[in-house]
């Protein structure tokens, strides 16, 4: 009887030691696998995140603007519902609501141009990080065909909308710098890519087209003038430079001042 009850409590030892084993197992697979949902949602919304806080509003349409934000905070809610629950999350989540508000909110956002080249570069990376979000989101039937292709032509409109706000920053400086050519190949940039528009309805970039050829003949004439004038400011220059050398020297001799008397002579008369 006794070897009996021994055995008994020997199995029961043994069945609880498996249950137990058995249920940490679990519990570890558990845990791992919340871990990897964790962590695979939280790679999608450091992708996500940039494209709808980094990217200037007015380069994209409200609705597109408005599904990334969708799409962002539906992310972050199904990194809570995984189990996510520590503050650097739950502050990172009250955060993102606040921009999702603010996005709905702001259907005519103010416009922002593109200052230069870096800008326009980090811009067009975006754009690209959403073009391909939305073949990603096509493909796994998360949007309508019709959808996808308009997003994606919002996207090539904002492409080209970043490449005239480039240039035209860019130019504006050489305009201020008084580099009129420099500046006409900035605003030449600008003319072929809208030439990929000739012939569509794209009114709005017809109307582009129209001010930059209007300020392109402006800056022509300025840049004729920066041609015309390029020799004689280097024979200034030169003159110049030959002047603070015989001064270091310490004099002037008679033939430097015959040749400085010289072109100063050709210049007055080319003048005449």
């Amino acid at each position: 009887m006794l070897a009996l009850i021994l055995l008994g409590v020997v199995v029961f030892l043994a069945f609880t030691t498996i249950f137990f084993v058995h249920h940490r197992k679990v519990v570890e697979e558990k845990r791992i696998q919340t871990e990897r949902k964790i962590h695979d949602i939280k790679t999608q919304v450091k992708r996500l995140e940039p494209l709808v806080t980094r990217i200037r509003p007015h380069l994209l349409p409200y609705d597109l603007r408005s599904a990334l934000a969708e799409r962002w905070i539906t992310l972050l809610h199904l990194q809570q519902d995984a189990g996510d629950k520590s503050d650097s999350f739950l502050q990172e989540l009250q955060n993102a609501e606040q921009v999702v508000r603010e996005v709905k909110a702001n259907p005519n956002p103010k416009i922002e141009p593109i200052e230069n080249q870096a800008k326009g570069q980090e811009a067009m990376n975006q754009l690209k990080n959403v073009q391909f979000l939305i073949m990603k989101e096509f493909r796994e039937k998360r949007l309508s065909e019709a959808r996808g292709q308009q997003f994606l032509t919002s996207i090539r409109y904002a492409a080209t909308q970043v490449i005239i706000e480039m240039n035209k920053s860019m130019a504006a400086v050489q305009l201020e710098n008084k580099k009129y050519r420099a500046a006409l190949i900035y605003y030449q940039n600008i003319i072929k890519e809208l030439k990929k528009y000739r012939g569509t309805e794209q009114e709005h970039f017809s109307s582009i087209y129209d001010d930059i050829r209007k300020t392109m003949d402006e800056v022509k004439v300025k840049a004729q003038q920066e041609l015309a004038a390029t020799p004689n400011m280097l024979a200034q220059g030169m003159e110049e430079l030959e002047k603070e050398e015989a001064l270091e020297s310490g004099f002037t001799s008679d033939m430097q001042r015959a040749v400085m008397a010289g072109k100063a002579k050709a210049r007055s008369q080319q003048k005449g």
